[in-house]
């Protein structure tokens, strides 16, 4: 299993993407095997790479359409990309954007490398999946189609030239050119989205320079808090997360990531963790995500993660957080 991880408003974007088209959510995490819980992650949150492949899979065989990614790529808001979105938004010139890009897609997604590549005339955006990390080709037209969107709506008309895939070439390939609106290569060996070089500097008529550095104050918060949990750990993180009403046993987070349970204990004592630790880190999360968003009673917030009574969960609250679950909800 892979250790990495992807932004969970992913999921979303490609569930309404589903819904739209008369898919139902029930029927598309069915489909891939997976708790109604990943739909309940905190959208800033992490979820494994894994089960969003899988997601993937099914929402290609539910909805008939080969190029499915093409469609979440264009219907997604910024906010689907959290904060990389709202930098690309307020970023001055596309050569801010794809030196953005490069710099934060792992606030995206961990399974791949984003570089720059250079010919004559042209720069390009190059996606490259990390060893050992499979990525579903269907992500990586999202990315792409997202990616292109933005930049038709808010650029000059041509400032996308071209698009070289590593996938073979499908079948109904022309959905790729009518949807992006460029020529598309197949098979090319790489994942590359080609920018005209002589408008890099040209000013997006959206872009806010001092907005875009606030925004990139809290991305690199944001990266240095994602470079401090090792993968290991996100991945772990991601599973209690599709399983908060019901948190998995060591057992079988062992099984999932493909590691005896004593050597999962032996890697979590490494990283400074345990499962107990993960499980009350999760408890936590999960308490406040339940007050703030879903404005549960504290009774029935107590119940779902196992609480004895209203009182003890106050304790363990206060604990977590330095104050009371109604004082909590009231600040928030």
């Amino acid at each position: 299993m892979t250790t990495a991880t992807t932004v969970a408003a992913w999921p979303l974007a490609l569930v309404g993407t589903l819904e739209r088209g008369g898919v139902s959510a029930a029927a598309l995490l069915e489909a891939a095997g997976l708790e109604p819980a990943l739909l309940g992650t905190e959208p800033g949150g992490r979820v494994p790479v894994d089960a969003m492949s899988r997601l993937w899979t099914a929402a290609e065989r539910l909805s008939g359409d080969p190029a499915i990614g093409l469609r979440v790529g264009q219907v997604a808001q910024p906010m689907h990309l959290r904060l990389l979105g709202l930098l690309v938004q307020t970023a001055p010139t596309l050569d801010r954007v794809l030196d953005l890009v490069v710099r934060f897609q792992a606030l995206i997604s961990t399974s791949v490398t984003v570089s720059r590549l250079h010919r004559p005339g042209a720069e390009g955006l190059a996606i490259q999946p990390l060893p050992g990390e499979p990525v579903h080709a269907c992500a990586l037209d999202a990315f792409v189609a997202v990616h292109v969107k933005h930049l038709q709506r808010v650029a000059r008309p041509g400032v996308v030239r071209d698009i070289e895939l590593s996938r073979p070439r499908p079948t109904a390939a022309g959905l790729w050119g009518e949807r992006l609106g460029v020529e598309v290569r197949f098979g090319a060996g790489r994942n590359v989205i080609w920018h005209d070089a002589g408008g890099l500097r040209d000013p997006l008529p959206l872009g806010d320079a001092a907005l875009c550095r606030q925004h990139e104050q809290l991305a690199e918060q944001a990266l240095a808090e994602l470079d401090r949990a090792p993968p290991l750990i996100r991945t772990l993180r991601g599973l209690l997360r599709l399983r908060a009403d019901n948190p998995p046993s060591l057992a079988e987070l062992a099984a999932s990531v493909n590691l005896s349970e004593r050597s999962l204990r032996r890697h979590l004592a490494d990283a400074g963790s345990g499962y107990r630790k993960l499980i009350e880190e999760q408890r936590a999360e999960q308490a406040a995500d339940w007050l703030r968003r879903d404005g549960l009673p504290v009774g029935e917030v107590a119940r779902r993660l196992g609480f004895s009574d209203a009182s003890n969960f106050g304790k363990a609250f206060k604990r977590w957080y330095g104050v009371s679950p109604d004082r909590f909800r009231q600040d928030r």
